[in-house]
């Protein structure tokens, strides 16, 4: 396909030629003039054309600047140049404005990396014997360059150790600073493939191939316990920043949530992954879980508080690496196409991607406070890529009053897709959205414990229409009465009421909030995106309703989250 130009004196033609290209891609340029002879050819990517006239009008250029005009110097490194009738403004592959920080040519496929808490230092971990650090810039560190590697790498909350595994069935613990080896945790029975710290430093998690997941004591190197419940082979493993939800994916291609403060299976998400999971991550506010499918093509993102699907977005080939955005609202994907793509949630928009690696990318993490990518790959390069440019702020939009309820409605939908947009419109528009919440949303009311503490004696009642009745009562007020059927299990006393209280806990655990509660807690996540004083204002209000209400915790989590 060709575009012809026409130049101002209209005594010259020239025609720029080129394919149709998609997302930016790299595409020849040819330049013809005159009698069509092809001046220079540009292989790099151009933005635009522009006309400009050479010292003393048009003219038949000389034998000098037609060997300049030809020059492989120049078609390799230059971004500007004049002809006779027109100037080509291409981007040179080394240019200052590219977003890539450094690169690191290492001597094997690399296949994880990780930042330290303070984002001074970040790891990559290759396929045999080597773990590299490197600080910020990409500067790299003396120690840990012999440890073996593996498919995961992740600092500990304070940053003293590292562990990594994948490679085999142990899982080794290294000392940032020095690089010494700490400890090797051993009693998987084939290939651990994740492992990860708890918030506290003090426990860390541990899958394999086996299907268990394994809590160790990282200062002794002592199993604590074992977590049952996921069938076949463990693939991968993520948990959310405030330890409250450990997910975990396969071979059977099913995602499930699990509750750490029980360590059962609160959530099996409805669709699965063909050919299996690899890999997941929690969003930062730990509302959202992505998951992958390295074979299949499909990035799912799912609600934690109901295990509904909130989006899907295509990585073709598949995604080996997934990550958010410290705002949540941009998720980064990665994998066999060796290209690294970023999506706008809200919009469900894919937004300009980052291309240089050669291989697969196995591996992406986003620095503490978002300024920094890095990335490992197959390519056997670690690279750091600048992300400053990616942080843009949108201006508020103004919604329609019958938008605005209709969102309000979808707030309490089962419908994971339809509340998710509607938390994405509710806040672009945060003066409306305020106006809105703050008539409408209030805190949670203090439970009727009379009420409560008598329903439970009623199931051990005489005749059965009543204990029936009572255990419906309960099982309707929900997570409002957990608390007391947790005490009512715990305490001795009547056989068929603890029978029953642990029929609805059990209930509790595996079907998702809904109703007024559910669009409590959607209502929250929509105050948490604005972030504003006002916003804080409103969520202050509703940390301050029933103690152990759901609407209460999620409310206080939300403000630490904002004041951190």
């Amino acid at each position: 396909m060709g575009i012809p130009c026409r130049c101002r004196s209209n005594r010259s033609i020239a025609k720029l030629a080129f394919p149709y290209f998609k997302n930016y891609a790299t595409v020849p340029i040819v330049a013809h003039c005159g009698s069509g002879t092809p001046l220079v050819q540009v292989d790099h990517r151009v933005w635009g054309t522009a006309f400009a006239p050479l010292p003393g009008g048009p003219r038949t250029l000389t034998p000098h600047e037609e060997s300049a005009m030809s020059s492989p110097l120049l078609r390799r490194s230059c971004a500007l140049w004049l002809t006779f009738a027109f100037s080509i403004f291409a981007q040179a592959p080394q240019q200052s404005a590219s977003p890539e920080i450094v690169q690191h040519k290492l001597n094997e496929p690399q296949l994880a990396v990780a930042w330290s808490p303070d984002g001074k230092r970040v790891i990559s971990s290759g396929q045999n014997r080597a773990i590299r650090q490197f600080d910020a810039r990409g500067k790299e560190l003396d120690s840990m360059r012999n440890g073996p590697g593996g498919w995961s790498a992740s600092f500990a909350p304070h940053g003293r150790f590292v562990a990594v595994c994948g490679l085999d069935r142990s899982v080794r613990l290294w000392e940032s600073q020095s690089g010494a080896e700490h400890r090797q945790l051993d009693g998987h029975l084939s290939t651990a493939w994740v492992a990860c710290f708890l918030p506290d430093g003090h426990r860390m998690l541990s899958v394999g191939e086996d299907g268990t997941i394994r809590i160790w004591n990282p200062d002794d190197g002592k199993e604590i316990s074992q977590i049952a419940g996921h069938p076949g082979p463990i693939w991968c493993m993520a948990l959310s920043k405030d330890g409250r939800w450990m997910a975990t994916g396969g071979s059977d291609g099913v995602v499930r949530l699990w509750d750490m403060q029980t360590g059962r299976i609160r959530r099996a998400c409805e669709s699965s992954h063909s050919g299996g999971v690899w890999p997941l991550a929690f969003s930062p506010d730990g509302r959202t879980l992505v998951s992958a499918g390295w074979q299949d093509g499909k990035v799912f993102l799912w609600e934690t508080a109901t295990g509904k699907l909130r989006r899907q977005v295509p990585h073709p080939s598949g995604a080996k690496a997934v990550a958010f955005m410290p705002n949540g609202s941009t998720l980064i994907t990665a994998g066999n196409d060796s290209v690294i793509r970023f999506w706008d949630l809200p919009t469900a928009k894919e937004l300009p991607p980052l291309e240089g690696h050669r291989g697969v990318v196995n591996g992406i993490a986003v620095s503490p406070d978002g300024g920094t990518l890095a990335s490992a790959s197959a390519d056997g390069t670690f690279r750091l890529w600048d992300l400053g440019r990616r942080h843009t702020s949108l201006k508020p939009a103004q919604l329609p009053q019958k938008q605005l309820e209709s969102c309000w409605a979808a707030l309490q939908r089962d419908t994971g897709s339809a509340a998710f947009d509607a938390i994405g419109a509710l806040a672009s528009s945060p003066e409306q959205t305020l106006a809105l919440l703050r008539e409408r949303l209030q805190p949670a009311p203090t439970p009727d414990v009379q009420k409560i503490s008598l329903l439970i004696e009623r199931t051990n009642h005489s005749k059965y229409a009543v204990r029936q009745a009572a255990t419906a009562d309960l099982e309707r007020l929900g997570e409002e009465a957990e608390s007391h059927l947790q005490q009512a299990v715990q305490r001795p006393g009547a056989p068929e009421t603890r029978r029953r209280a642990e029929k609805i806990l059990e209930r509790l655990q595996h079907n998702c909030i809904r109703g007024e509660t559910l669009r409590g807690v959607r209502c929250i996540e929509v105050l948490e995106r604005i972030g504003t004083a006002e916003a804080c204002e409103l969520l202050e209000r509703l940390a301050a309703g029933a103690p152990d209400a759901r609407l209460t915790l999620e409310a206080r989590a939300s403000l630490q989250r904002i004041k951190r």
